[in-house]
């Protein structure tokens, strides 16, 4: 239950408005809608005393600026996922999604029962960013991709051209595959001209807006690469200092709530775009046994040159795997504990 701050003598007439530039347009699917969506919900939650001013991609903050923007203070805060500063900041890319990672809910347990929070802001204190981050919503998971052609083993991944990037481009790369880079609104051409053989975007919802549909007619599933992506709100550190306990404790619970109802709408959001593209003539394959064992091998590869380039990546990920194979004790029956 969410209590709304009443108006009074610790509330400003006037609301206090945080200025946020958001990562993907709040027309989007699952992936920008969120953003809006938060920021409604700090108002009703404040009493209209605390606003979020969105500001789309582009306008005045490019969605790659908004980190180091928010760690300046040149903005209040940002809504983005960390994928975004991996080139910077390597570990940032297991908060975001990375290949064979936690679904939502691995991400909320790990957040909320394990020490996730903690090395999520620990990664930004040690690459001295002044930022204070709160895991604020989930984007849904991705599929593979849209493929020109099939992949049925992993010799087929020879000199296949793919449109892919971050850790799971690496992957793809290590089995043989050409890492191409082309913008997301090119992507139709490249398919239409045949300079491309597969291309990963972003999650099925978004993707069917884009209209990929109409350029080629086979994906591939599960999304191993991102199983998930995990939205951050990033608040300036002396910004967040400077709020009282009442004005966090709304950004906090606005959080919360958004993680609980992304990660209960977006699987049902991607799999109707899915069974929608299908029905527009879109063939969606599982890939084989073979290709998704091909798929780990490498990617555990890969992983072990990240960590041993970046302890604190290693530590991430030694942290989480340890947290996702611990078994919890089952709860005895209330017969079986009963006197």
């Amino acid at each position: 239950m969410f209590v709304v701050l009443p108006a009074g003598p610790g509330i400003p007439a006037e609301p206090l408005r945080l200025t946020m530039p958001v990562v993907y347009g709040t027309h989007l699917p699952g992936l920008g809608e969120p953003a809006a969506r938060l920021a409604k919900l700090v108002k009703q939650l404040s009493g209209g005393a605390l606003e979020l001013d969105l500001k789309e991609p582009g306008d005045g903050t490019e969605p790659q600026e908004i980190l180091d923007k928010v760690s300046r203070g040149q903005v209040d805060a940002g809504f983005a996922t960390a994928n975004f500063w991996a080139a910077k900041v390597p570990a940032a890319a297991l908060f975001g999604g990375f290949p064979f990672g936690p679904d939502a809910k691995g991400y909320v347990d790990w957040f909320f029962a394990g020490d996730g929070r903690k090395l999520y802001q620990e990664m930004y204190d040690e690459a001295e960013l002044n930022v204070h981050v709160i895991p604020c919503a989930f984007g849904g998971g991705e599929a593979s991709g849209w493929f020109a052609k099939e992949l049925r083993k992993p010799e087929d991944l020879k000199g296949f051209r793919m449109r892919g990037f971050g850790l799971g481009g690496r992957v793809m790369s290590r089995l043989g595959a050409t890492t191409v880079v082309v913008p997301g609104g090119k992507l139709g051409r490249a398919f239409d001209k045949h300079e491309i053989d597969g291309a990963e975007f972003l999650t099925p919802a978004v993707d069917e807006r884009q209209r990929l549909q109409d350029h080629v007619k086979l994906i591939y599933v599960p999304g191993w690469h991102q199983p998930e992506t995990v939205f951050e709100l990033l608040i300036n550190q002396d910004r967040w200092n400077a709020l009282d306990d009442q004005q966090q404790t709304v950004l906090d619970t606005a959080c919360r709530a958004m993680l609980l109802a992304t990660l209960a709408e977006s699987p049902r959001l991607q799999a109707q775009a899915l069974d929608d593209l299908a029905k527009d003539g879109v063939k969606v394959e599982t890939w084989s046994d073979e290709m998704m064992g091909a798929f780990r091998r490498a990617w555990g590869e890969v992983a072990e040159e990240e960590g041993s380039r970046d302890p604190f990546f290693k530590k991430v990920l030694d942290d989480l795997e340890k947290f996702r194979a611990a078994k919890p004790s089952p709860k005895p029956s209330s017969a079986s504990s009963a006197p």
